[in-house]
């Protein structure tokens, strides 16, 4: 009898430290995530957070003037404003994400550093991970802006097929 009573008091001791590390266990095994798994969670992200990935670099703007008469035997050539040329650098930072169809906003400002104008633009170009691509703008700015700003404000992130 107590061959028994020793048996079932382990029993229930040996079943309760099992209940109790179960209950703390979740039932769930957390298994490393595969490099293929990593992969695609690391795309996602950098697909659904773009705008960290993307920058601009060296945006410059120059006037530009074109000759609308010769110089002559008693007369100068004659030059006329002809707008003004942006030009600069967007860099895609991302490791894995391609992006396309950047959006930009450029604004023109006053001496008094009041808005005067503002026009948004869109690259229709692919930007592959870790590149960096040129651009150049053609625009015309407002007659009375001293300043200008550059600044990306959208794009789409592209999905391998």
């Amino acid at each position: 009898m107590r061959n028994i009573k020793i048996n079932i008091k382990s029993l229930v001791i040996t079943l309760a430290t099992l209940i109790i590390l179960l209950s703390n266990c979740d039932g769930k095994q957390k298994k490393p995530k595969t490099p293929e798994e990593l992969k695609a969670e690391l795309l996602k992200y950098e697909l659904m957070n773009l705008m960290v990935y993307l920058d601009d670099k060296d945006v410059t703007l120059q006037q530009q003037r074109k000759k609308v008469r010769n110089a002559g035997l008693f007369r100068d050539a004659e030059y006329a404003d002809d707008g003004a040329l942006i030009k600069g650098s967007i860099i895609n930072k991302a490791t894995l994400a391609k992006y396309k169809d950047v959006k930009v906003r450029v604004t023109y400002y006053s001496k008094t550093k009041t808005l005067i104008q503002e026009k948004t633009y869109v690259f229709y170009e692919f930007y592959n991970p870790n590149s960096k691509k040129q651009f150049s703008l053609k625009v015309e700015p407002p007659i009375a802006y001293k300043t200008f700003g550059f600044e990306l404000i959208d794009a789409n992130g592209v999905l391998a097929k």
